[in-house]
């Protein structure tokens, strides 16, 4: 710890030496001014942390020498004024200059001694106390600078959906929105933050989500309905909102979040298929008859293609496509399903095949048993246990109607080639 340093700005000689014998002992270092000017000088030089001072001195005396340094509240070190003539004009004048402490001749040795004490160690409890605000203010500043950030990122968030999110207050005034939700209403997020339903949309729209608030308030439970609002396009759209409350930092009811979602090209198509739909079934009655008499001759051979896509080739374009996941062959995997997928789209979907009710991984066990394939070679192939093997060959078994039948699994699959 640094040498606390004291200076003493007075021009008689008898005064020094008795301050320099007052506080000799407390390992001070202890420095002398004869005159304003020369205090000034040391106070440059020497950054002392107690400053004793004379009022009247020749030269620049005592209210010249604290005109000069205005003394401030953090400055490192307090002023004592001593003086045998001060009279109360100059104790009041010394204050306002900003002196700490008034001491009048003849000094008491232990009043300066405990004085000096005393004012040194404010000091240095004023500078730690500066020290922990100044911390405290930097961890202040950087914990609002992060909650900004969290706040923006947040924001930035919620912009990034394209469906429009609110927020309410337990009293329906909106708290926050994304630009979606702006943008639906046809105004800026200003404009939205602190209003109610009933400020920035139509009275009818906003009595219907007022009715829907208060009772999930009530309820607490989430809630979804539909309803219609104009956009600013000027034309109709059909809303499903979804809402649900949302707790504050003490677990508490804090408010309600809300999402609409437009369903207006949903609905629109939901009419145009019904409408196609009967369209449809008054030609499909007519096509039936055709169909059936085009498909007879068909029948067992698309079947057979169908059954022989199913067991020999879908299920390895599966396991195929599993492994390759996220190279570029991947994509070519894909190409061959979706062409395989146009060759048998003109199929009948009602063929009879008897893999069509078998899973992909049971289409591929019975096919590698039909090759007569052990369980352990078969668990390799399909990177699978031989628990698992055991278990698709018990389903194959039951889905064919071989449980509890002195039947091997694999005549019975050679079978219906």
């Amino acid at each position: 710890m640094a040498v606390p340093k004291i200076l003493i700005i007075d021009d008689e000689p008898a005064l020094q030496k008795a301050m320099q014998k007052i506080l000799k002992y407390e390992n001070y270092d202890i420095a002398f001014a004869n005159n304003g000017l020369e205090g000034l000088a040391h106070l440059e030089r020497d950054k002392p942390d107690l400053i004793f001072l004379d009022l009247r001195m020749p030269g620049l005396d005592g209210f010249g020498f604290l005109e000069k340094i205005h003394i401030k509240h953090y400055d490192p070190y307090h002023v004592v004024v001593i003086t045998g003539h001060g009279d109360d004009n100059e104790v009041q004048r010394s204050y306002e200059l900003g002196v700490n402490f008034f001491l009048r001749k003849p000094l008491s040795l232990i009043e300066v001694r405990c004085l000096a004490k005393r004012c040194l160690e404010m000091k240095v409890n004023e500078r730690e106390l500066q020290e922990h605000r100044n911390s405290l203010e930097k961890l202040v500043a950087a914990r609002t600078l992060a909650l900004i950030n969290q706040v923006r990122f947040q924001q930035n968030l919620i912009d990034s959906i394209p469906v429009p999110v609110y927020f309410l207050d337990n009293t329906l005034h909106y708290l926050g929105c994304n630009k979606a939700f702006a943008k639906s209403l046809g105004c800026t997020r200003e404009d939205i933050i602190g209003k109610t339903g009933n400020e920035i949309m139509a009275k009818d729209h906003a009595r219907i989500h007022q009715h829907q608030d208060l009772e999930l308030l009530k309820t607490g439970e989430t809630i979804s309905y539909e309803v219609s609002a104009a956009y600013p396009d000027g034309k109709e759209h059909d809303l499903l909102v979804f809402k649900s409350l949302f707790s504050d930092i003490d677990g508490a009811i804090g408010g309600i979040i809300g999402t609409n979602l437009d369903i207006t090209e949903r609905n629109q198509a939901q009419v145009q298929a019904e409408l196609h739909a009967a369209e449809l079934e008054n030609t499909n009655t007519a096509l039936r008859v055709l169909l059936k008499q085009v498909n007879e001759n068909k029948t067992e051979m698309e079947s057979k293609v169908l059954d022989n896509f199913s067991r020999l080739v879908n299920p390895y374009l599966d396991l195929l496509e599993e492994n390759l996941a996220h190279t570029p062959q991947q994509e070519y995997i894909k190409v061959i399903q979706e062409n395989i997928k146009k060759i048998t789209s003109s199929f009948s979907l009602n063929l009879s095949s008897s893999y069509l009710g078998l899973s992909p991984r049971e289409i591929q066990v019975a096919d590698l048993v039909r090759q007569g394939r052990a369980n352990k070679e078969a668990a390799r192939i399909l990177n699978i246990s031989i628990n698992a093997v055991e278990f698709h060959r018990n389903n194959l078994r039951k889905k064919l109607g071989l449980q509890n039948k002195k039947i091997n699994l694999r005549t019975y699959l050679l079978s219906m080639q």
